[in-house]
This record gives C-alpha cells, structure tokens and sequence, in this order.
C-alpha cells in the first residue's frame, strides 16, 4: 500500500513538500485553514483590482529554486519584473525579480499537481495512534491515518501542534517573528516620482510599490502596497484596519513628498507572522523516530525560496524514511 503523508499549510514550504513526495510516489494530502493557498505568496481582490500584498517579487541564488522558476516561467506562470527602482543598497538582489502571473498567488500553482488540497480545514491537534498519525479540526472532525506528517505553518502556528516532541521545543522556541501591516491603495493617477518602488522610506515605512507596473497587470489602474516596518507593525498590531490605512498613507505622502491626492479606495491587511526576526538556522526538522518534520521559510532566513528549499528538504527526508 501507497504511504500516506499529512501536510499541514499550503504555502510554499508545503506546496514544495508535497511535490517532492508525489514526485517519489507518495500519496498526499494538504490542510490549509484559509480559503486559499499560497500563504504569504498572496494575491487578494479588492473591487475590480488585484493587489500583492504579501511577498512581492522573488529571486534565486540555488539552482533547484531557479530551475523552479524557469519551469514556471516556460508555463506561464511567472515573468521578469524590471521596476524603475529608488537606488537603494537594500534593493539589490543576486537575481532577477520575478512574479507570479497575472498575480503572486500564481507562482504555487505548478506545485499543486496531483496534490489533493483541502482549504478552509484548520488543523488544531496532531496526535499518533492506532497504525499512525490523525489530524483533528476546529469542527471536531478528523483525518487518518497518516504515515507521516509535516507541519508547514509560521514556528508559532507549529508549536501547538508538534512542540510535545522534545526535539522540536526548544528548536521552535528559538524562532522570532514579526508582524506586518499591508496597505493597498487605489489612485486615480500616478503622482509618485519616476519610480516604481521605495525602500525603507521612513521609519514606519519599509516598501512601497506600483503593484501595477508588474507584468500582465492592468497598467491603467494605479494600484500600490505599502508594508510597514516590522517595528510599527509590532507597536500598532492591534490597531483598526482602516485607521492602520489611513495613517500609513498618510506617512507615504509625507515621506515621498507627493501631491494631495485622495484615495479612490484603500484597506489594510496584518499578517501577524510577516517577518522573521530570528531565525532556526537550520533547512528543516525531522524526527525519524515520530515521522514528524516542520517546515517553513523561517527555517533559513525568511525568503520565498528560504520557503521551497526547506520544504523541498524535509520532503526528501520524508521520502527517505518511507520508501
């Protein structure tokens, strides 16, 4: 009989797990407790526009994560973006920046290929027994058994649910996050100077971009995100969306020194897990002895392809274990 591997989160570091393991022939299915996949390679509709308002450019130094994206490119999926840029030293990357097409949430699809996904299912306990591994959901229903499991959510998410393994509780202790507070805002016009993206704008202000110079966008829409700092977000973590918005907006005009210019529309997400402050240090965790392994970009450092390699690792080191 096929093996059998939960995973739990499809964001990248999941998505990059289950195609190693299909990959090798192991039966999969993925849990993810929001509606869509992707995680923080997010693409959301606001009215008739769409905005990235997660990661939102990626790059490559290994050459599993650049073949990666070559295939998704050669698909569709992805394109090169070139932004007139501000200059900054923090802007340069060891690769070109690319997105997903016609949105971020894109470059995960190519990942999803025989995996069965089931979203809207949030996982709240993992436990062995029986003849294997069985997930527990917020409606009290349950899935299992599984031959192995790994988790593939931010460390704080990961605790409840794998930190009773001793080998992962200190691990998991270790790691820091951050939040971030995403703002995306419709112009009428384009009043910013002849650039595309800022960085470290002021204090409170860690990005800025014209989320509609990137390809297969609406060019004639002016849509930009704003992320904040990780320290502003941390302080205003708790504060309502809409004053969140208005007062980052605020910040942008001031900062950037842009004419009055009253937004059409504009809103603001937190992604309470958007930085990693400290990270693992390690690709991975993995208990041979529990068939339990964690994944996540905070593993490395943070980055989209922080994300793919350490759930592309702890697939293989499941495979290892199962076949």
């Amino acid at each position: 009989m096929t093996k059998k591997t939960a995973i739990i989160g499809a964001g990248l570091a999941g998505l990059s797990c289950a195609r190693t393991l299909r990959r090798a022939g192991l039966d999969v299915e993925v849990f993810e407790q929001d509606a869509a996949i992707g995680g923080r390679i997010a693409t959301i509709r606001v009215g008739s526009d769409a905005f990235d308002h997660g990661a939102q450019y990626v790059c490559a130094k290994s050459p599993e994560f650049n073949d990666f994206l070559s295939e998704i490119k050669d698909l569709g999926y992805a394109e090169r973006w070139t932004p007139q840029k501000d200059g900054s030293a923090n802007l340069s990357t060891p690769g070109p920046w690319m997105v997903g097409t016609p949105g971020m949430s894109s470059l995960v699809r190519p990942l999803t290929d025989r995996v069965r996904i089931d979203t809207g299912r949030r996982v709240h306990t993992l436990e062995w027994f029986g003849k294997g591994w069985h997930a527990w959901f917020a409606d009290d229903t349950s899935a299992g058994p599984f031959d192995a499991v790994a988790v593939a959510t931010p460390a704080a998410e990961a605790r409840p649910l794998l930190g009773h393994i001793e080998e992962f509780a200190d691990a998991l202790a270790r790691v820091r996050m951050a939040p971030c507070w995403a703002v995306m805002v419709h112009i009428d016009k384009q009043v910013f100077p002849k650039q595309d993206v800022f960085s470290n704008v002021s204090g409170i202000i860690g990005w800025v971009a014209r989320n509609n110079t990137k390809p297969r966008r609406n060019p004639d829409e002016e849509t930009i995100v704003v992320h904040a700092t990780s320290a502003w977000s941390r302080e205003a973590e708790d504060l309502d969306a809409t004053a969140v918005a208005e007062e980052l907006w605020d910040e942008v005009s001031r900062a950037l020194r842009l004419p009055p210019v009253r937004p059409a529309h504009m809103t603001a997400h937190l992604w309470r897990q958007g930085f990693v402050d400290q990270p693992l240090g390690e690709a991975y965790l993995y208990s041979s002895a529990h068939k339990a392994g964690i994944a996540g970009d905070w593993c490395l450092g943070g980055l989209a392809e922080h994300a793919f390699e350490s759930g592309d690792r702890l697939g293989r080191a499941i495979v290892g274990a199962l076949v």
